[in-house]
């Protein structure tokens, strides 16, 4: 039976810990107090009535649910909560479609088809660190029903913002090819950085199988890029369910675009509505319960097809 003996810490290690620990105590308590405190709070408010004018929190009348039953069975909530739902998971097609010409743009420039490849790589990753407050205010003016660059251009007379007889139905598809433009910096990225550590070795070896370009790329590079797909895939998602300046800047609050947080938002901090803060806390409490599961699915999952060394 052996016996381990612990070595005791000599001061100057001691005095280091102390320092690094100081270094991180100042992120630490912020953590704590804007993200678990506020968190601790949400879930509180969501089975409260809280009375945002006076501060006086008050239990529910209808039970500890009431606010997680008025999301879906009251008629002037139920509507807007529902449509924001079906919105949310409408627009998240952007995210594959960017996903998709990121890889496409990746696979040109790697191979060194398209000139000036530097600028290209710049340009398309621009809008990833730009505002995206800007970034949509631009884009309503390329959308803008008379004088866009879209309908200008290409001749068309849709009525993508909702202005004249259009009322928004057109909104959705907008943000879509909105973001699908948007993301692809992003996705290039990292599909390129992944494309170029995969090794020689297998291409060469495929050269000397005749395997074709096309196959190369489906049978080496694509499975051994999984690892950034599942991140693009994963960062995506939870970006585009929490999703709010394409309600609030681009759709500028039309009903056919808002989105879960931008629900979350009218019905606490923007609007006027009786405890519109548990019921902002309810959705918030919901959201959250559906981010935490989709990646928890997508962990699970992922040993099926993510490449791992």
């Amino acid at each position: 039976m052996q016996f381990t003996v612990k070595q005791k810490r000599s001061p100057l290690e001691k005095r280091e810990n102390i320092i690094a620990f100081l270094f991180i105590l100042l992120p630490i308590i912020g953590f704590c107090v804007f993200t678990i405190g506020s968190m601790a709070f949400t879930f509180v408010f969501s089975f409260t009535s809280f009375n945002k004018l006076t501060g006086e929190i008050t239990p529910l009348k209808n039970g500890l649910f009431e606010n997680y039953k008025t999301l879906f069975t009251s008629v002037s909530h139920s509507k807007f909560f529902i449509g924001s739902i079906k919105n949310t998971v409408i627009l998240l097609l952007s995210i594959p479609l960017s996903m998709m010409m990121g890889l496409i743009t990746a696979g040109l420039l790697k191979l060194g088809e398209v000139k000036g490849a530097k600028i290209f790589q710049i340009l398309y990753y621009v809008p990833t660190v730009s505002s995206a407050v800007a970034l949509n205010i631009v884009w309503r003016y390329i959308f803008n029903d008379e004088f866009g660059i879209i309908n200008t251009v290409l001749g068309l007379d849709i009525h993508w913002l909702g202005g004249g007889t259009g009322n928004g139905k057109y909104l959705r598809s907008a943000i879509i090819i909105k973001n699908s433009i948007n993301g692809i910096g992003s996705a290039m990225i990292m599909y390129l950085a992944g494309m170029l550590n995969v090794p020689k070795d297998y291409y060469e070896a495929a050269d000397i199988d005749g395997a074709s370009k096309f196959r190369q790329f489906f049978s080496i590079t694509l499975p051994l890029i999984t690892p950034m797909t599942f991140y693009l895939l994963i960062t995506g998602l939870i970006g585009g369910l929490q999703s709010y300046a394409d309600s609030q800047v681009f759709a500028a609050g039309n009903s056919n675009a808002q989105t879960i947080v931008h629900f979350i938002w009218s019905r606490g901090i923007g609007g006027s509505a009786k405890n519109g803060y548990g019921l902002a806390a309810s959705a918030s409490i919901l959201l959250a319960t559906a981010i935490m599961i989709i990646t928890v699915i997508q962990f699970k999952f992922s040993d099926k097809w993510v490449y791992e060394e």
